[in-house]
C-alpha cells in the first residue's frame, strides 16, 4: 500500500528561537493557564489598537502620496491590518479580526495600489476605528454579517473591474 503524500512541511526551529521559546511539549496545565489569562484579560484593546490604526492611517497617507515602491506601500497597509487581525480575536473583537482578514486577503493579491484600493483601505480604517471606539465586541451582532458582506462585495467588485491588478488572477 502506498503512503499518501503529506503537504505538511515541518521546519525545525533555530537554536536562537529554541532558546527564547523553549522546547518540548506544553503541559495541559500550562495550556489551561494561558487560556485563563486570555479569557480573564482586562486590558483595554482600544489603547493597543490605536497604534495599529495610526500605522494604518500613516500607510494610507503614504499610499495616497505615492511615497514608496508598490511593495512598500502595500506592506505599509498590510502590517497594521495583520496586527489588528491577530490582536482582535485575543481581545474578543471577533468582528475586527473577520474584517481585517477580508482586507488582508484582498491586499495580499493586489499588484499596485490605485485610488480604489486606497478607498477600500480607508473605509476599512474608519469601520475598524468605529467598532473599536464603540467597544463592539464579539461578532458585531446583527451588523457584523452585513459589514462582512459589504466588505467582501467591495473587494469582489474591485477584482471584477481590475483583474489585471491581481497576482494569480
Amino acid at each position: 500500500m502506498n503512503k499518501p503524500e503529506s503537504k505538511v512541511k515541518i521546519y525545525k526551529a533555530s537554536k536562537s528561537l529554541q532558546l527564547k521559546a523553549g522546547t518540548g511539549d506544553l503541559t495541559p496545565d500550562k495550556i489551561l493557564k494561558a487560556d485563563r489569562i486570555i479569557e480573564d484579560n482586562t486590558i483595554d484593546f482600544s489603547e493597543i489598537s490605536n497604534d495599529f490604526l495610526m500605522a494604518l492611517l500613516d500607510g494610507i497617507r503614504k499610499a495616497k502620496a505615492g511615497a514608496g515602491t508598490p511593495e512598500d506601500l502595500i506592506s505599509g497597509l498590510i502590517r497594521p491590518i495583520m496586527s489588528l487581525k491577530a490582536h482582535g480575536k485575543m481581545f474578543k473583537y471577533d468582528l475586527v479580526t473577520a474584517l481585517a482578514d477580508i482586507v488582508l486577503g484582498f491586499l495580499e493579491h493586489v499588484r499596485e495600489l490605485d485610488a480604489d484600493v486606497i478607498d477600500i483601505a480607508e473605509a476599512h480604517h474608519r469601520t475598524l476605528s468605529l467598532i473599536i471606539n464603540k467597544g463592539i465586541r464579539g461578532d458585531g451582532g446583527g451588523s457584523g454579517p452585513l459589514l462582512k458582506a459589504e466588505l467582501n462585495d467591495a473587494c469582489r467588485r474591485y477584482y471584477t473591474k481590475n483583474p489585471h491588478n491581481f497576482i494569480n488572477h
